[in-house]
């Protein structure tokens, strides 16, 4: 199977209204996995994340009010077919993307905007990687990813940094 889940993080705003804005309402009920369809957590490297599991993706304008006054960063992941996406958004407009997916060639890497710094080195170690390994592995599904992680310090299959072991909101839609 796989993950096929959504990460959107900002910093800028506070939590309560970044779930107003995209329709959510705390349940105070709290899990150690982000398995509910959707959570929020406060990650100690000052983002609001919302973690959406197989939950509807934000659309340009949604994304758009989600950043307005705030930074934005989003990542959506679907292992079944091996797609990512990255994008930044900053004041309701969107700075940038990254997007891979293998079902259109196992190199596919599509970008625009004026990319992160860290873009250039995560993107050549997973290009000199994909070399070396063949068709074997697809390091370039992992570029929109690590780039997200490098600038939130979140990856979607990994523990939040400085986890406490319950750092998810389970979270219910107005």
């Amino acid at each position: 199977m796989g993950y096929r889940v959504a990460l959107i993080a900002v910093r800028g705003i506070d939590a309560d209204t970044f779930y107003e804005r995209y329709g959510i309402l705390r349940t105070g009920q709290r899990e150690e996995i982000a398995e509910s369809p959707v959570c929020g957590a406060t990650v100690s490297t000052g983002w609001e994340l919302l973690y959406l599991n197989d939950y509807p993706r934000p659309h340009g304008e949604l994304l758009s009010s989600l950043s307005d006054n705030a930074e934005l960063l989003f990542c959506d992941v679907n292992e079944t077919c091996m797609s990512s996406f990255a994008t930044g958004w900053e004041n309701g407009k969107e700075k940038w993307f990254v997007f891979h997916d293998a079902q259109q060639a196992r190199a596919h890497l599509v970008t625009d905007g004026d990319l992160p710094e860290e873009y250039t080195s995560i993107r050549d170690d997973k290009l000199r990687r994909q070399a070396e390994d063949g068709d074997d592995v697809d390091h370039i599904f992992d570029v929109a990813i690590e780039l997200f992680a490098s600038l939130t310090g979140v990856r979607y299959d990994m523990d939040l940094p400085d986890s406490t072991g319950e750092d998810f909101e389970t979270l219910k839609p107005v």
